[in-house]
């Protein structure tokens, strides 16, 4: 495993590129009619709310982080709450909640308008202002309005009286300026957004103690936005955690309460980000009708294949390994030829036979299974050679947990990474990462790799001249030509004879 050293890769994982197997992915893109409806009003909505919750996918914090969440909220604090921690390592939400508090939360949204960037200053200032004893807030790392970044299992409970903590240190400043100038408390506006199926609906049951927004497993269930009222008997606290007296010199005050606004899930109209895309149909975040299962099945494990190559197994996908042996019978890291596996997936004529097996080993001897051939080897062994089936056993089996706890994105590590670690998928000897070869071929590979991309040039370049050509566009003559030009006019030219050389030079002297 050492020849798959991260800083080994040179090019980066492209969805929109052929594989290995010649497949290409079709497109990804979800976008109802109740969604936009939905945004439409929480950009109107938003602007009556005191703090927002956001509400992220552990297992895909950026992809199910929405661009224009920034520019919605700007002017009011926001609390990053990642659902779903028991489907990934501890690691890696170590390594998420240090991305966030070092680069920021923010750091990946689409840039904020100078209006935006007022509110926001206006915002800081205000809470300044109310905070007790006049605290300055120690977030600086964080630009926009993002207070807090919480990881919580809204299923069982786990970190959600953290949220409720936030909300009222992030919204403690809108009554505190009421009861200045001599007003009653009233409840916090609470809204709740995120991507469809990322748990709002959940995480709203479990802050209310019981059922009153419907959940299910699947996107698009919250339809519309709805008012639900928080109540509680506690009482409020400061920021440092002590209980703070109120106007009227009692030594605690009842808190009102929250009201949550819960909404549907809000989803950019364009996925330009196919990565993102396949990994939100993974984890059930966009409506069965717009991906294919197979596509997205295919890519999920070619993904998590990725991840473990580079290394970052044991944060990324400690289990998946074994959980492939136990589940499906083959091992997804070994070359094709040193498993044990059924054939008929080897191409249209195979049979299954042990002859035809045989013979597709030898020809794929140097190789590691793609995501397709690990579809097919699934279908073959648990499914009755049915890769349809097989897709939707490998998507329920990662989407449930069977396959162990999964991150599918990495944490950040520096600006420049985009929301996330790139995950590449060839070596700098220009091999795929899943291609098995020895040292020896490694420069005829990179030959071989530099032969390809010039022979892709050359092609461009004569299409883009037999389309100048049938357009009559007269283009300029280049250097080879000259070249060539020059080579035939001094083959004409016969050589002097050895008299003749210098005669006439000085005549008329």
């Amino acid at each position: 495993m050492s020849s798959y050293n991260t800083n080994s890769y040179e090019e980066i994982e492209d969805p929109d590129s052929v594989s290995l197997s010649g497949y290409q992915r079709p497109k990804v893109n979800w976008y109802p009619g109740h969604i936009a409806k939905a945004e439409r009003q929480l950009s109107e909505t938003l602007k009556s709310v005191d703090v927002v919750i956001e509400v992220r996918d552990a297992r895909a914090p950026k992809a199910t982080a929405h661009p224009s969440v920034g520019k919605w909220t700007a002017g009011r604090p926001r609390v990053v709450v990642m659902t779903r921690m028991d489907t990934v390592t501890a690691a890696s939400r170590e390594s998420w909640r240090r991305a966030y508090e070092e680069l920021g939360a923010d750091r990946w949204e689409e840039k904020l308008g100078g209006d935006e960037k007022n509110r926001n200053a206006q915002m800081r200032k205000e809470r300044t202002k109310y905070n007790d004893d006049g605290e300055q807030d120690s977030r600086t790392n964080l630009d926009g309005g993002i207070e807090e970044v919480l990881f919580v299992d809204a299923k069982r409970g786990q970190g959600t009286h953290s949220i409720s903590r936030a909300v009222y240190r992030a919204g403690r400043h809108v009554n505190e300026r009421r009861r200045r100038r001599g007003l009653n408390d009233r409840s916090l506006r609470v809204g709740i957004i995120g991507f469809p199926n990322v748990g709002k609906s959940a995480l709203i049951n479990r802050l209310l103690g019981r059922k009153r927004a419907r959940t299910a497993n699947t996107p698009g269930v919250t339809r519309s936005l709805q008012w639900i009222r928080v109540a509680t008997d506690k009482t409020s606290t400061g920021a440092s955690g002590s209980s703070s007296g109120n106007s009227r010199g009692s030594g605690q005050r009842p808190k009102k309460g929250f009201e949550l606004l819960d909404s549907p899930g809000i989803i950019p109209s364009d996925m330009l980000d196919q990565t993102d895309a396949l990994l939100l149909a993974a984890c059930n975040s966009i409506g069965v009708g717009a991906y294919d299962n197979q596509a997205v099945a295919a890519y999920l494990c070619d993904r998590i294949q990725n991840l473990v190559l580079m290394g970052k197994e044991s944060i990324a996908a400690p289990q998946w390994r074994d959980r492939c042996l136990e589940r499906y019978g083959f091992d997804p890291i070994l070359p094709l030829s040193e498993q044990k596996i059924a054939a008929r997936w080897g191409s249209e004529s195979t049979d299954g036979s042990s002859k035809t097996w045989i013979a597709f080993a030898a020809a794929n001897a140097d190789r590691i299974p793609t995501g397709e051939d690990m579809l097919f080897i699934v279908a073959d062994n648990t499914c009755k050679g049915d890769p349809e089936n097989a897709a939707r056993k490998i998507l329920q089996d990662f989407r449930v947990g069977r396959m162990g706890p999964i991150a599918l994105q990495l944490a950040p590590e520096s600006e420049v990474d985009e929301g996330q670690q790139s995950v590449q998928t060839l070596r700098k000897d220009g091999l795929n990462v899943r291609v098995v070869a020895d040292p020896v071929e490694f420069k005829r590979a990179s030959e071989e790799l530099e032969r390809k991309k010039q022979e892709k040039i050359d092609q461009r370049a004569k299409s883009a001249l037999e389309a100048a050509k049938e357009k009559g566009l007269e283009l300029p003559i280049s250097m080879d030509e000259v070249v060539e030009e020059g080579k035939e006019s001094k083959e004409d030219v016969k050589k002097p004879e050895e008299s003749e050389v210098g005669k006439g030079l000085f005549d008329g002297w």
